[in-house]
């Protein structure tokens, strides 16, 4: 947790306890005209939370079926939840846990169109907090995962160097893709998407051959290696996606692949970002050889299907 957000915190809790009543959040539908005041409040930690300035920047908080949730305090945002109903994407901002409660209390209580699964995701305490109320009382997350943020500001070594044949995805790259996301899904988070939603699955693997946003190493020994870019500000780069075939791992692979990434994406913002398990110990060393550091606890529930 940043100085900021501590201060950010202290002064909350010191406002609650000194006047319980008047502080007590209140939540609202949020729309396009509440665009600058969203904005103001995420760039306060514009590393955490640019997956959702970048969501922000894109759609204006205008996009059909998807909802946008503030929780104020003394008219003044103190918690926000973005619900995709498309995508699942269930993402809190904030250090309020009542105003995320309440967040969660409401976005439960919406009509539909719903998300067929839902997946929360975000800061531990904030998805802890939205999770006692959403997607209802007493729900049970099919798969739960502790984990760390990461953040990187000095490349590893300069860009070009360090892993040339590192490049955007292209058409022939497909079949590839679609095997590698899959394995790593699997791998992740104990389903194959080719098997519960192929339709969709092939669908954003092509996306993925022609957004330059996927990024791959092929050569003589097929795919290498595997990462995407989930969101891009002008001050941060989100990575998402890292994977190297299990039979090439522990041959430093991903160390140069990651690492030549990192190097290009610092030419174009200030800071590389990620999350991952806190379990796993060979990732969290493969991050820190190149010079991440924790930042903040992170969490994520993955929900089964609605009946």
């Amino acid at each position: 947790m940043t100085r900021r957000t501590q201060a950010k915190c202290y002064c909350l809790r010191t406002r609650m306890a000194l006047h319980p009543g008047i502080s007590a959040p209140v939540a609202d539908r949020l729309g396009p005209h509440d665009v600058p005041e969203v904005l103001t409040f995420l760039e306060d930690e514009p590393v955490l939370n640019v997956y959702l300035i970048a969501l922000v920047l894109r759609d204006a908080l205008a996009r059909p079926h998807d909802a946008w949730w503030g929780a104020r305090r003394e008219g003044r945002l103190s918690a926000l939840l973005f619900v995709g109903s498309h995508s699942g994407a269930v993402l809190p901002a904030g250090e309020d846990p009542e105003g995320h409660r309440l967040l969660g209390e409401r976005a439960a209580l919406e009509p539909p169109p719903r998300a067929a699964r839902y997946q929360v995701i975000g800061p531990r305490a904030a998805v802890a907090a939205v999770r006692e109320r959403f997607p209802e009382r007493g729900a049970v997350a099919r798969l739960e995962r502790s984990q760390v943020y990461l953040s990187l500001s000095r490349p590893p070594g300069p860009a070009g160097t360090i892993a040339p044949e590192l490049r955007t995805a292209r058409r022939e790259d497909y079949s590839f893709l679609y095997h590698a996301g899959a394995d790593l899904r699997a791998e992740e988070l104990l389903e194959d998407p080719r098997v519960i939603d192929p339709v969709a699955y092939a669908r954003r693997v092509e996306e993925e051959c022609r957004d330059g946003w996927t990024w791959v190493w092929r050569d003589s020994r097929g795919l290498c290696f595997r990462a995407g870019i989930s969101a891009l500000t002008a001050h941060a780069a989100q990575v998402s996606g890292v994977y190297v075939p299990p039979a090439l791992r522990g041959g430093g692979i991903a160390t140069q692949a990651l690492g030549e990434l990192c190097a290009r994406l610092l030419l174009r913002c200030r800071i590389v970002c990620l999350f991952v398990n806190d379990v796993h110990l060979p990732a969290l060393a493969l991050y820190r050889r190149l010079g991440f550091r924790e930042i903040a606890p992170w969490a994520s529930a993955f929900y089964p299907p609605a009946d």
